[in-house]
């Protein structure tokens, strides 16, 4: 039976709108939201300041830049605060350019670090372009995050989509450049397990309202996000399509945890399908092994609601040169070059062989040649190979055992 739940059995599923709380966009938890306990607001370390703090804020990585809640000071603006969830801890930061709204320059980049203390460094969300997120826990008592990135064209409604993400086909606000991050304890999570899969999660968007984090089909291996955003990409005037992107980082302990990858070093981009996000949308896949972590970048989207699945297929390849060879009336041998693993390791392999009247002889190995004993004397049969994984069988391939 199908089964649709929540990546990593999460109490809670997390919708990240742009709907604007002080200078940071707001959190809503759904079905049901739960309560949103905001903290005071995040100073600048330099303050001097406990933890959270900024640590550092840049741009173009020369100009030093710092909280600020007076406007039209001829500098940009950024907002932080900590916001609680069922227990979770949210530390947010958004930067507005003097006038108080998101119409920064795309061609500058910023770069925003916190000190989270002794918290972890969770999973992370992000909306603008070109996003890095680095980690540090180098220091024990200053865990610090750092996200690097562009602002991002956006447009959005001043009351935020609906919580099953439905949006307006107008928005309110078109906006040249908005930048926020945000970064979670997983303290929603309560299986070490888990909170060590996820570690490492980072989700970047340029619409109005997505999901968070992925749900998992277990029974097609999918991953699914929820994202919208209004049609237009104007509020007035003719209708100019809004056309955003989706990324997505997945840590290699994520996918082990929930897709049976035990060999991450063998994956690749075949591996992964990503459907939902419209035909003249692009889609990368980027198996990075230096970094431990598998990127999805979706761009060129138009909206209203997508539906983007991930469909992970870490299968082992076919086995290569099959060959049969009888040994004997009753035992064949069959010789192979193993089969590529594709994420989930090679756990030996198996055949079956079968004659035209129906009979059947079968053996395993953990290796090549592999044999097959039980075959009936002077008779022919069609005998197929395949690798054995913890995700699934391997593509079979066949050779004919001679009489």
């Amino acid at each position: 039976m199908s089964s649709e739940r929540d990546a990593i059995v999460s109490p809670m599923r997390v919708v990240l709108t742009l709907l604007l709380v002080a200078l940071c966009a707001g959190l809503l938890a759904t079905p049901a939201p739960a309560p949103i306990i905001p903290s005071d607001p995040i100073p600048d370390c330099d303050d001097p300041a406990p933890a959270p703090c900024f640590a550092s804020i840049t741009k173009n990585g020369t100009t030093t830049l710092h909280t600020n809640d007076v406007l039209d000071t001829g500098v940009e603006v950024i907002g932080g605060q900590t916001f609680v969830i069922d227990g979770a801890r949210y530390w947010k930061f958004s930067i507005q350019d003097q006038h108080g709204d998101f119409n920064l320059n795309t061609t500058d980049t910023y770069e925003v670090g916190l000190d989270l203390g002794t918290s972890n460094l969770g999973e992370t969300f992000s909306r603008g372009q070109n996003v890095t997120v680095e980690r540090d826990f180098s220091d024990a008592s200053h865990h610090t995050v750092t996200f690097t990135m562009n602002p991002v064209p956006v447009s959005y409604t001043d009351s935020g989509c609906h919580g099953d993400g439905t949006c307006p086909e107008r928005p309110d606000v078109e906006a040249t450049g908005y930048l926020e991050g945000s970064v979670d304890n997983l303290h929603y999570l309560t299986d070490p397990a888990d909170e060590a899969a996820m570690q490492g999660w980072d989700l970047v968007a340029s619409t109005d309202w997505i999901s968070s984090p992925p749900t998992l089909n277990y029974d097609t291996h999918t991953f699914i996000i929820d994202a919208a955003n209004s049609h237009c990409a104007n509020p007035v005037g003719t209708c100019v399509p809004f056309v955003g992107g989706v990324s997505m980082t997945f840590p290699f302990a994520m996918l082990s945890h929930l897709y049976e990858v035990d060999a991450p070093g063998t994956l690749g981009p075949s591996a992964f399908s990503i459907s939902g996000a419209g035909g003249a949308a692009s889609t990368a896949v980027t198996v990075d092994d230096a970094g431990h972590v598998v990127h999805v970048d979706i761009s060129g989207m138009t909206f209203s609601k997508r539906r983007l699945k991930v469909v992970g297929d870490m299968r082992p390849g076919g086995v290569r040169n099959l060959h049969a060879v009888r040994v004997s009336a009753s035992v064949g041998r069959l010789k192979f070059d193993p089969a590529k693993s594709r994420g989930s390791k090679v756990r030996g392999y198996k055949a079956t062989c079968k004659s035209s009247s129906g009979l059947v002889a079968s053996g395993s190995a953990d290796d090549s040649p592999l044999k097959v004993t039980g075959l009936s004397p002077g008779v022919k049969y069609d005998c197929k190979v395949w690798a054995k994984s913890r995700f699934g069988d391997g593509a079979k391939r066949g050779a004919d055992m001679p009489r």
